[in-house]
């Protein structure tokens, strides 16, 4: 076994791959309580060093960008809900250029220039792709089902905990008017930087002759 340790940070793994959660993994099952729990930690704590947890993935296919996840969905899937949620904060405030580069971690085009889904999932499909990832209407009609709910779920909580950071804001009367869309645009983008800045220990493991259904090399990602 060969182990090949690199470090990342959120915005760097997904800047550099895709990640698939395959069918046999769980579907999405957080509740707001543990969407608290990540708010808490790592938007609105300042601590640069914020432990994400670890994260498992098994690439694809041989010198694929593409890595299916083992373990961290639940993480993986609430970090691109709350990328969402500031991305249509800063649309709904004017600011497109803002979201459509948040967009970028959502949501871009692979190596044959086809746009792709960051995090890509089968069951939750369409609905994380069409009400959530997508920035724009959507075209599928919504469905419904336990994952959904939860996702919904867990998608409106942020979005109201992004609100009611912008509220916050609009009721301070010592903000000019004038200067209220851009101390929102800088409550924003302190939420994504926050979400993007967590250090992971990322360790890529490659182990000849394990059988595992069409999954081989190994990246484990260990926040720090």
């Amino acid at each position: 076994m060969q182990i090949k340790p690199v470090d990342r940070t959120i915005s760097q793994l997904l800047e550099s791959g895709f990640y698939r959660i395959p069918r046999f993994q769980r579907p999405y099952s957080w509740d707001k309580e543990n969407v608290d729990d990540l708010w808490t930690d790592a938007i609105a704590n300042d601590d640069p060093d914020y432990f994400i947890g670890s994260f498992v993935l098994f690439r694809a296919k041989d010198h694929s960008s593409t890595y299916m996840v083992v373990d961290g969905q639940q993480r993986l899937t609430t970090l691109t809900l709350l990328l969402a949620g500031v991305r249509n904060a800063l649309d709904q405030l004017g600011l497109a250029s803002l979201a459509k580069g948040i967009q970028k971690l959502i949501e871009r085009e692979d190596i044959n220039n086809e746009k792709q889904f960051v995090l890509q999932t089968e069951t939750s499909y369409p609905f994380l792709q069409e009400y959530i990832q997508k920035y724009g209407v959507p075209q599928a009609k919504k469905p419904s089902g336990g994952e959904q709910e939860a996702l919904e779920l867990a998608f409106d909580h942020l979005t109201a905990k992004i609100a009611a950071v912008l509220t916050v804001v609009d009721d301070d009367p010592t903000i000019a008017l004038g200067r209220k869309i851009h101390e929102k645009q800088k409550k924003l983008l302190k939420i994504r930087d926050n979400a993007l800045r967590a250090a992971a220990d990322c360790r890529r493991t490659y182990e000849r002759g394990r059988r595992l259904p069409h999954l081989r090399d190994t990246q484990c990602c260990i926040g720090s």
